[in-house]
């Protein structure tokens, strides 16, 4: 009996697994739990009901029967793993963490439980375990695409930019097409003198090329336009950042002026869920589109159907972008804009907006769209309206001046370190206070104080803080902060703005790139061009200067909001309308009715 009990399993558990690859879970569970009430140890059972109930969003299920899988076979690494990540999705990451390394002491090749586990070390801060997890697969994998993204990716957030580009080119030597790694590499390139120009120009045109961005002719989303008599031209917002990011920051502003007897206003949403900045930005739109539940295909038919003039992108190649979306050309004008400081290398993106001081003249050569260069200043910047009042200068009760960066620390690369040195040995009395979440990794906070101890700066004279949970304990930070020091050549923009609506001057250096001069563009607007360097040289100058007067600095902090609400900066109705004049100029001609 037990004999037919067990063909019977083996039968039901192959029809389980068909009903599963045919997409049919519902069909699946009703068998294997049919299964399951004869035969109450089938482990591989237990394993399948366990992943249908993870797909299903119901973890607690999930566990139940990964459990009791591995109560009958402890060294299942797939069942190991599969509990691994429902206890992640059940919000229980601590009991998941061994389920990840009693995979990998099992099978030390098992990707999934590897990289697994570095994400969830990676989340918690513990970059520098995440990385040896992820190296040490490459070194059992060296071609794995996924472990050479992972690892990249680690690297990259802890400022390490030259190693995340080997790994980059590492995964995409084995996948070309690989969308995140190709993106992500891009965005890395723009961190290191070491890459010039014409490279990085030349790196996104080859992207531009390769499958996500060319859609065969059979699955192109034909335009659809409306008669052209409807009176208002029709624009639309494509970004994932219609939340509390940077990207509302600068976005909101133009959604609140903008002409709606000219101008009708769509937002696609690429994005999970909201909050109270989603519905604010809802409230200013005419029509409101959730995307990312729907693919390249799906979203163009809905932008086309829209009857969408001017599409205009917020991401470029960053985290959460619809490009891909883009090379479809599901309007007849495209536009990209705020989110990236470079060209999107696509020859479907019509339009790329900036300004004469962020990309000067000459730099069209460098880009696959046209240029647009607004009169005054590229975008403008809403500050967070429960921002706290500016504090007095520090240094006032300190006695010393304390410079600060708190800019991603991928922007503070080993030239931005060493120049930073240089200037805490020329002004000795000097602090330098760095804020980043990855500094609350041991490891990432050692290697940096290694750096500056290398070259001579005493440890108590630095201060690496790992952030804060809330924008408003974030912004008050900067009440420890004289005077701000911009990284290079990946300026600050949302970073220079809070530390200017804060008080705090910053000191940039502009190089020949939009990534290296968002800081030259921002502070000449607010009539602080002084405080823009062109070399090494004339940066220390500049730091030196402000240190060397607290007075002025007191009266340049109290007056800096002042400054920045009469500067184009902040300047939201004037901006849009400038904006709104050259979208004009380049709208599509009426179509015949």
């Amino acid at each position: 009996m037990s004999g037919e009990i067990e063909n019977a399993s083996v039968a039901l558990l192959k029809y389980a697994g068909l009903l599963l690859k045919k997409g049919m879970q519902e069909d699946a569970l009703l068998q294997l739990e049919g299964l399951l009430a004869n035969a109450p140890a089938c482990g591989r059972a237990h394993y399948l009901l366990a992943v249908i109930r993870a797909s299903l969003d119901e973890p607690e299920q999930a566990i139940l029967h990964f459990r009791q899988a591995l109560a009958v076979t402890p060294e299942d690494t797939r069942a190991l793993n599969g509990l691994g990540v429902a206890l992640q999705q059940a919000g229980r990451a601590g009991e998941a963490l061994p389920c990840f390394e009693e995979a990998i002491r099992l099978e030390a090749g098992y990707q999934d439980a590897r990289i697994n586990l570095a994400s969830l070390l990676k989340d918690h801060g513990m970059l520098g375990e995440a990385e040896t997890i992820l190296a040490d697969g490459v070194r059992i994998t060296p071609g794995s695409v996924r472990l050479n993204y992972n690892l990249a990716n680690v690297l990259q957030s802890q400022g390490r930019s030259l190693e995340a580009v080997e790994r980059y080119r590492a995964a995409l030597a084995a996948d070309p097409d690989h969308l995140d790694a190709r993106q992500n590499l891009l965005f890395a390139l723009h961190y290191s003198y070491r890459f010039g120009d014409r490279e990085i120009c030349r790196e996104h045109i080859e992207a531009s090329t390769t499958a996500p961005f060319s859609p065969k002719p059979e699955e192109e989303a034909p335009p659809v336009r409306p008669p052209a008599s409807r009176g208002r031209i029709r624009i639309g917002y494509v970004s994932a950042d219609f939340r509390d990011h940077s990207v509302a920051r600068f976005i909101e502003p133009v959604l609140a002026h903008h002409d709606k007897s000219r101008f009708e206003i769509f937002c696609y949403a690429n994005q999970r869920g909201g909050d109270r900045v989603t519905e604010r930005l809802k409230a200013l739109a005419d029509g409101w589109r959730e995307i990312r539940t729907l693919d390249d295909r799906q979203a163009a038919r809905m932008i086309a159907g829209d009857g969408i003039d001017i599409l205009i992108d917020l991401a470029g190649h960053t985290s959460g972008n619809r490009l891909p979306l883009f090379a479809r050309k599901p309007a007849p004008i495209q536009i990209t804009w705020i989110g990236y400081p470079d060209t999107t290398g696509l020859s479907q993106m019509d339009y790329r907006i900036t300004d004469a001081t962020a990309d000067p003249p000459g730099r069209e050569m460098f880009h696959r769209e046209r240029l647009i260069r607004l009169p005054r200043i590229f975008s403008c910047y809403l500050p967070d309206p429960e921002a706290p009042a500016v504090a007095p200068l520090p240094s006032l009760t300190s006695g010393r001046i304390t410079f600060g960066s708190f800019n991603n620390l991928a922007k503070v690369t080993p030239e931005v370190l060493a120049l930073w040195c240089r200037l805490l040995r020329e002004v000795p009395e000097a602090h330098l206070l760095v804020k980043a979440k990855p500094l609350a990794d041991g490891q990432v906070r050692r290697r940096l104080m290694e750096f500056f101890e290398r070259e001579g700066i005493a440890a108590e004279r630095v201060e690496l803080h790992e952030g804060h949970p809330t924008t408003l304990t974030h912004l008050a930070h900067y009440g420890k902060v004289d005077i701000g020091l911009d990284t290079f050549p990946y300026n600050g923009t949302t970073t220079t703005c809070e530390a200017l609506w804060m008080g705090v001057p910053v000191v940039t250096m502009a190089g020949s790139r939009h990534a290296s001069r968002t800081g030259a563009t921002m502070l000449g607007n607010c009539g602080l061009g002084n405080l823009v360097a062109v070399n090494p040289e004339e940066y220390l100058e500049i730091a030196r200067g402000l240190a060397g007067n607290r007075e002025a600095l007191a009266k340049m902090r109290s007056g800096m909001r002042e400054r920045l609400q009469a500067s184009p900066l902040l300047d939201g109705a004037g901006v849009t309308r400038e904006l709104e004049a050259a979208l004009l100029e380049v709208a599509p001609g009426p179509l015949p009715t």
